[in-house]
C-alpha cells in the first residue's frame, strides 16, 4: 500500500510533464523547411521528442534546481516503463488499419515478408566496425538486429540479463528510441525525393518500432492525398507487425548465429594483425 501511495506523486508529475510537452508541440505545430523547390515537413512529434530529450538531460536538471527536484530519477524511470505500454496502444491502432486495406497488403505480401532479410545485411558491416572500435561481445547484441522490443526479448532469453550481449542490445534500443525517432522523421520527410513509390517507402518504414514507424510514416503521408495516405499507413502498419514477428524469428535462427560467426572471424583477424 505504501508503494502505491509513493507512486501517486510520480504519476502525477509524469502526466503533467507529458501534457506540457504535448501542448508545446501542438503550439509549435508542423513546420516546413524549404530548400529551393523542395519542401521538407517537420512534424510536431519531432519537436516533442527534442523537448523530452532536453528536459531529461542530467545537466538541465542540475542547472535548474527547481526542475531537478520536480523531475527526478523516479519520474524518469516511470516514464521509460510507460513507453512500452504506450507503444502497445499505438500498435493496436495501426493493426486496426490493416483490415480495411487487406487487399492492397496481400498484393504486396511477398515483398513485405522478404524485406526483413535486409535487416540481416548490416551484421556483416556493423560487427567488423564495432570490433574495430574496441567492442567485445556487446557487438553481438548491438549489431545483430535493429534492437527493438522483440530483439531485447530474444537476446535476453538466449544470453540472460546483465550479459555483454544484453547490454549491447539495450544500449542500441535506447539510442534508437531517441536518435532513431529523429532520424526516421527526417528520412520520412526526404523519402519523396527518392522517386520511389510511396507504398514502397511506407513498407520500408515498418522496421518493428512503433515510434520510428510513427515518425517515418507520419512525415511520409503528410504530402499524400487522404486516400493514398490511408493505404500507405496500412502497408506501413502491416510491415511493422511483420517485422516484429518475422524479425524475432530471423534473429533467433539466422541473425544471432551469423553475428556469432562474424564475431569469431573478425576476432581471429584482429589476433593475427596484433600478432
Amino acid at each position: 500500500m505504501g508503494d502505491i501511495k509513493g507512486l501517486k506523486p510520480v504519476i502525477k508529475t509524469t502526466i503533467i510533464v507529458a501534457v506540457v510537452i504535448f501542448v508545446a508541440q501542438f503550439v509549435i505545430g508542423q513546420q516546413v523547411i524549404s530548400i529551393g523547390s523542395v519542401s521538407i515537413p517537420i512534424l510536431p512529434m519531432l519537436f516533442a521528442v527534442m523537448i523530452g530529450m532536453f528536459i531529461s538531460l542530467a545537466v538541465v536538471r542540475k542547472k535548474i534546481a527547481v526542475w531537478g527536484k520536480i523531475f527526478t530519477q523516479k519520474e524518469e524511470s516511470f516514464a521509460s516503463k510507460m513507453v512500452g505500454f504506450s507503444l502497445l496502444i499505438l500498435g493496436t491502432q495501426y493493426a486496426g488499419m490493416i483490415i480495411p486495406n487487406i487487399d492492397n497488403i496481400m498484393k504486396a505480401g511477398v515483398p513485405l515478408l522478404f524485406q526483413e532479410l535486409g535487416n540481416l545485411l548490416p551484421i556483416v558491416i556493423a560487427i567488423p566496425l564495432a570490433i574495430k572500435f574496441g567492442l567485445g561481445r556487446e557487438a553481438i547484441g548491438a549489431c545483430s538486429s535493429i534492437s527493438r522490443e522483440p530483439s531485447i526479448a530474444v537476446i535476453q532469453g538466449k544470453y540472460g540479463t546483465g550479459t555483454p550481449e544484453y547490454i549491447g542490445v539495450l544500449a542500441i534500443y535506447l539510442c534508437g528510441s531517441v536518435i532513431g525517432t529523429l532520424w526516421f522523421s527526417v528520412l520520412g520527410s526526404l523519402g519523396g525525393l527518392t522517386g520511389l513509390h510511396p507504398f514502397a517507402l511506407a513498407a520500408g518504414s515498418g522496421v518493428g518500432s512503433g515510434s520510428m514507424l510513427s515518425a517515418a510514416s507520419g512525415a511520409l503521408v503528410s504530402t499524400l492525398s487522404p486516400e493514398m495516405a490511408g493505404q500507405a499507413l496500412s502497408i506501413a502498419a502491416a510491415s511493422n507487425l511483420l517485422s516484429s514477428v518475422v524479425g524475432a524469428l530471423s534473429l533467433t535462427f539466422i541473425g544471432i548465429p551469423l553475428a556469432e560467426f562474424m564475431y569469431k572471424v573478425c576476432n581471429k583477424k584482429k589476433e593475427l594483425v596484433n600478432a
